[in-house]
């Protein structure tokens, strides 16, 4: 697994040479994964707001997590355990496990950058809430030929309300080669039938390997108190161990679609 890490040097230094080394990473094949170490973590977010919007994307509102969760008009999310959470499905508003998984699995488009903010880490004991990471290319080297094929053909149904979206686990550019992954258990347990779930073998061998890379110590790192971490949110899978309840761990989350990665 291949980390770059910058440092935040402040407005004075320019703000675009750090994206566009944010951007080189993020196009690099075995690349995805950027720490910028330093961030300030002030109340008026505008260091990572600052860095956000410098990608001229799109910020992606989180309209259906509750307003306590929100910050700046609902672009930052505060992900940090909720007591009063009643959403099952919501992982991120709990102290438990998240498996491996990619943002808005269920967007017709979802975003290319996924953005995690460390204001606190666990207070209780720092290794926990450790955050757990995998490249697609990690994945596919270790598919079979047959699972790999099936994911890539296979339309996994992540979304069927008023709008349907059905897509493949994995595809790749055929231009560029690389591979991109879609891809949240809860999703696709929410989504599909218990048997259909259960029985589609191409989807639990995947499952299985995403368990056992959670279990390798090398996918894991601890974010400290102005680490921000920033990645392909097609390419990086991201998870995170279980905390104890009550260690007030936060961090802010910002999302953005920015089509030329």
């Amino acid at each position: 697994m291949h980390i770059n890490y910058l440092k935040w040097d402040g407005f004075k230094s320019g703000l675009q040479e750090l994206i566009n080394q944010i951007r080189q990473c993020m196009k690099m094949n075995n690349g995805g994964i950027c720490i910028i170490k330093d961030v300030p973590i002030n109340d008026d977010n505008v260091a990572l707001l600052s860095i956000a919007n410098a990608f001229n994307g799109t910020l992606l509102r989180d309209t259906r997590m509750p307003a306590r969760a929100m910050e700046a008009n609902c672009v930052i999310y505060r992900v940090e355990e909720d007591l009063l959470n009643t959403d099952e499905y919501a992982y991120s508003a709990t102290n438990q496990h998240f498996p491996l998984h990619t943002d808005c699995a269920h967007f017709l488009y979802p975003p290319q950058l996924m953005m995690l903010l460390c204001c606190r880490p666990s207070s209780l004991n720092p290794e926990h809430g450790k955050t757990i990471l995998t490249h697609v290319n990690d994945i596919v080297e270790k598919l079979t030929d047959e699972d790999r094929t099936n994911l890539t053909q296979l339309q996994f149904p992540w979304w069927q309300s008023r709008s349907i979206v059905r897509a493949p686990i994995l595809s790749q550019d055929q231009q560029t080669n690389r591979w991109f992954v879609r891809f949240n258990q809860a999703t696709l347990e929410r989504e599909m039938n218990n048997d259909e779930f259960r029985n589609t073998s191409a989807l639990q061998s995947f499952i299985k390997l995403l368990q056992s890379i959670e279990t390798d110590p090398n996918n894991t790192i601890t974010l400290t108190t102005g680490d921000l971490l920033i990645v392909h949110n097609q390419r990086i899978l991201h998870g995170r161990t279980a905390f104890p309840s009550g260690s007030s761990r936060l961090l802010k989350r910002i999302r953005i679609r920015v089509p030329d990665l």
